[in-house]
């Protein structure tokens, strides 16, 4: 499917005109286009005149992203782990990243394309009911906490809170629509490897530029990307078949030294090394469930009698000293918005005005995506992430088990092992649904990570079903 609109004809109106009369209106718009950027231009209105330069760029990239659509799914997850400064500046210092204009563009498309053809082309999943739900109450949210907002609150602190908070949702449906748009346009081996070998080369790029102190605006080593890299080459080096010994040697170093960077060198970040180390070790559960118990007895020796002790102490310790027991006092102050906005919540970011409304002094985001789910979308919506959560996981767990020996296992298995580490990590960040007042909508740019794998999972269930049936 490399084209979109291979089945829409040009319409017969536009045939019938003659060919003098297509070419002068072909000319007249250029005449009338170059007058338009040196008016712009010498009316110093140089902003409105890049504009239109710009403007047959955008006409030749969006050709290209009709008639070869499946490229550009191909290299979604490139614009987030290697093109951090390619954004869009939307105001007030924020922008938006180029993975999140790009997954909106091909969701669009996408839609229409279905539309137009009257077809249904999501992959039949039983992730798509949850998801679509979860889609669905983000949208509701927003009319619904605008009309049970408490009175008293002060909209004029929060600026243009509106804009932001479109922009915001936009950032979340983009997000749950990675899923879709992989499992759909993926369906190939060697497109996976593709995905894998992206967080493997960037992964290590971002390692090594840590611990040689490389200053880069290149890669986005943010959010979860340690976890993805991590699991990923883990992955690789010891589950796929037919990898060289070298090559294996190589990256089991690289992998410690990335251990030793997220756990000992960056100990103070909890919320980026821990998911990590819980991800390696349900791989470990995946793979072998003796591995699993004695990786677990000799981490219960370590952090009992070992050095493990000391350093957990230590990171316990230095945690508290940064004010981590505030969060405490934040998730209170969160349930107590909650109790009078339960059903359907405040909406997108919609507890961020009672923070600045009721304790303005102390306003803080809650550093939890559990609690911004209930915050935002109240027990439906809630409810509903732990649906899509279980469904998802469960369908992991499926895939593992049908997937033969080779890529698509050591796929399944990364994915599965890193998407329930991305669960837990919701309680110590927004690193799957970035909240607007903290990541923001720049945050999409690394958390897309996580959902790119889930949508790995649909093509690699998608791949096993299709040889099953030949």
């Amino acid at each position: 499917m490399n084209s979109l609109l291979r089945h829409i004809d040009t319409p017969p109106w536009i045939e019938r005109l003659p060919r003098p009369l297509v070419l002068g209106g072909v000319i007249g718009v250029l005449i009338v286009y170059s007058l338009a950027v040196g008016f712009m231009f010498g009316t110093n209105r140089q902003l409105i005149g890049f504009a239109l330069l710009a403007l047959p760029l955008g006409l030749i990239g969006l050709t290209l992203l009709l008639y070869r659509f499946e490229w550009f799914v191909l290299i979604l997850p490139l614009t987030g782990l290697a093109m951090r400064p390619l954004s869009l500046p939307a105001g007030n210092g924020s922008e938006l990243p180029i993975s999140m204009l790009l997954t909106l563009a091909l969701s669009g498309i996408w839609i229409v394309s279905m539309i137009t053809r009257r077809t249904w082309q999501l992959v039949p999943s039983p992730l798509n009911k949850p998801l679509l739900a979860m889609m669905a109450i983000c949208i509701f949210s927003i009319p619904w906490g605008a009309l049970w907002a408490d009175p008293i609150l002060d909209w004029w602190i929060m600026g243009n809170f509106r804009f932001a908070q479109i922009a915001s949702l936009l950032s979340l449906l983009g997000l749950m629509c990675i899923p879709f748009l992989v499992g759909r346009f993926i369906q190939h081996e060697w497109q996976i490897k593709a995905y894998l070998g992206m967080f493997v080369v960037c992964g290590g790029l971002m390692t090594i530029a840590q611990v040689l102190n490389i200053n880069h605006v290149i890669l986005t080593d943010a959010g979860l990307w340690g976890l993805w890299f991590g699991v990923t080459l883990a992955g690789i080096i010891f589950l796929q078949p037919q990898v060289p010994w070298g090559w294996r040697l190589a990256g089991g170093a690289l992998l410690i030294l990335h251990i030793w960077l997220v756990a000992v060198r960056n100990s103070l970040w909890i919320s980026g090394w821990l998911p990590t180390f819980v991800a390696l070790i349900l791989m470990a559960f995946l793979i072998s469930r003796r591995l699993f118990f004695i990786l677990i007895l000799l981490v219960g020796l370590n952090l009992a009698f070992g050095p493990g002790r000391s350093y957990i102490d230590s990171v316990i310790h230095d945690n508290i000293e940064e004010g981590g027991l505030g969060r405490l006092e934040i998730w209170a102050r969160n349930l107590w918005v909650v109790q009078n906005h339960w059903l359907f919540g405040t909406g997108v970011a919609g507890y961020a005005p009672y923070n600045m409304t009721y304790f303005r002094y102390d306003a803080r985001s809650t550093h939890n995506n559990y609690f911004d789910i209930l915050a935002q979308f109240g027990v439906v919506g809630f409810g509903i992430w732990i649906w899509f959560a279980i469904v998802s996981l469960y369908y992991g767990w499926k895939t593992i088990q049908l997937a033969p020996q080779g890529i698509l296992r050591t796929t399944a298995i990364i994915a599965t092992a890193g998407w329930a580490a991305a669960q837990f990590s919701m309680m110590l960040g927004d690193w799957i649904l970035p909240f607007l007042y903290n990541q923001g909508v720049p945050g999409f740019k690394y958390t897309m990570y996580s959902w790119v794998f889930v949508g790995l999972l649909i093509s690699v269930r998608q791949l096993i079903e299709r040889r099953a049936e030949t």
